[in-house]
């Protein structure tokens, strides 16, 4: 019985899950109208997580996707699944490229797994950097459920508390561990990207996720001409199956 009732939690976190990306992505959708042309950063692509539902899956033109992470394991697995974009390794608060070198720079649930002092503000300084529109996700702080750990307030615990919560709760980071975050608010996520906005993803009773955005000047007509002409979502061909990641 047990394990019917776990695995119909976690049927019931993936469906959200689900319905979370699509707004997302929904979001980028309006907010970017892509074209051939666009040059794309995807910082943070790995083929072990959101796996099935991932920018690589729905971004129309993966050829032009340059796509990197810290990790050769995580960047190999990508490249199995999703073949068609070019893959570097990288750290995200020291990007290797030029300035304004990329038309979109995407980051899904990445900032919030960079540590140490003002590590963060380079990572968000060198996405700005980079590129001329960006494309920032995360959890929100706020939110009273962990996504990481599937447990409710554990953000809001000090750590050895965090350490037995997860002990005798815990159903995905390995009991008696924590996995180390930074959780933004959206204050704090708007004083790392002072020049975009923040949207507010919501599919439960309180946004569960941060985006920070920003549209180049330069595309603001594209966008309203693309609108008036009724242009698709790229979103809506994508199947809910074999999602893995809960963020």
């Amino acid at each position: 019985m047990a394990e019917t009732k776990e695995s119909a939690f976690r049927r019931l976190l993936k469906n959200l899950s689900y319905k979370s990306r699509t707004k997302k992505f929904e979001l980028l959708h309006g907010v970017f109208r892509a074209q051939p042309q666009d040059r794309v950063l995807d910082v943070g692509a790995s083929g072990e997580v959101f796996l099935a539902y991932a920018f690589e899956d729905v971004y129309p033109y993966p050829g032009r996707i340059v796509a990197g992470g810290r990790e050769a394991r995580e960047i190999l697995s990508a490249r199995q699944h999703y073949p068609q974009p070019r893959y570097v390794l990288l750290d995200g608060c020291e990007l290797p490229f030029p300035d304004q070198s990329f038309d979109l720079v995407f980051s899904n649930a990445v900032i919030e797994h960079i540590l140490g002092p003002r590590r963060q503000e380079k990572f968000a300084q060198e996405v700005r950097r980079v590129g001329k529109s960006w494309f920032v996700t995360t959890p929100n702080y706020w939110y009273p459920f962990e996504s990481h750990h599937h447990l409710p307030f554990f953000q809001f615990l000090p750590p050895p508390v965090q350490m037995v919560y997860n002990r005798w709760l815990g159903t995905h980071i390995p009991k008696g561990t924590v996995q180390e975050l930074a959780l933004l608010s959206a204050r704090r996520l708007q004083a790392l990207f002072p020049t975009g906005r923040i949207a507010k993803v919501r599919v439960t009773f309180w946004p569960e996720t941060l985006v920070a955005y920003y549209l180049h000047p330069e595309r603001a007509g594209r966008g309203a001409r693309a609108n008036s002409r009724g242009a698709g979502s790229w979103v809506s061909a994508v199947s809910c199956s074999g999602g893995r990641s809960l963020r």
